[in-house]
């Protein structure tokens, strides 16, 4: 008598078929998670942004104790320049004044205040895969910082010192 040692078909696809749907779910939730990682890291480039912007007021606030009140303080080898209201405005960039905000402070303001920041296009350039953030000056004077597509930004008002993020189902109602 002969015995088979090999696998009917039935046996082949069934098991091809199982690998199959446990390899789609996988990926389902690899996506998933990725996506996010994605949103969770860009949500703590906000917080540190945030923290960086209050150290910043604080300093402010102490400079303001002294008689000569001004509108620029140095900070670590760096020249701040802030708002009326003590809120950062731009790094080592000449804002010529209290309240202007300009698209090159929002990007010094990442630059500084973000340890290894990464790299960030401005609304004067074209938005490239190589960079994925992008910021830009939004009508009511803030500083816009997104995650290109994937629908993830925070804004910043040096009038308010407010960092507020959103998430892809709040930007796509805005």
């Amino acid at each position: 008598m002969k015995k088979n040692l090999g696998f009917s078909s039935f046996e082949f696809y069934f098991v091809v078929s199982v690998i199959g749907l446990i390899l789609i779910v996988g990926i389902q939730r690899y996506f998933k998670l990725a996506e996010d990682t994605r949103r969770l890291s860009f949500e703590i480039l906000a917080k540190n942004f945030s923290a960086a912007v209050y150290n910043h007021h604080s300093h402010w606030i102490m400079a303001q104790q002294s008689p000569d009140k001004n509108y620029q303080i140095v900070v670590d080898d760096s020249v701040i320049q802030f708002s009326l209201q003590g809120w950062p405005l731009a790094v080592d960039v000449d804002q010529s004044g209290g309240e202007n905000v300009s698209l090159a402070g929002c990007v010094s303001l990442w630059n500084t205040f973000l340890q290894n920041p990464p790299a960030i296009s401005s609304s004067d350039e074209k938005p490239s895969n190589s960079r994925p953030y992008h910021v830009k000056l939004t009508a009511d004077k803030k500083c816009r910082y997104e995650l290109m597509a994937t629908g993830f930004y925070f804004e910043y008002s040096p009038f308010s010192g407010q960092v507020k993020a959103y998430t892809t189902s709040i930007a796509k109602n805005s």
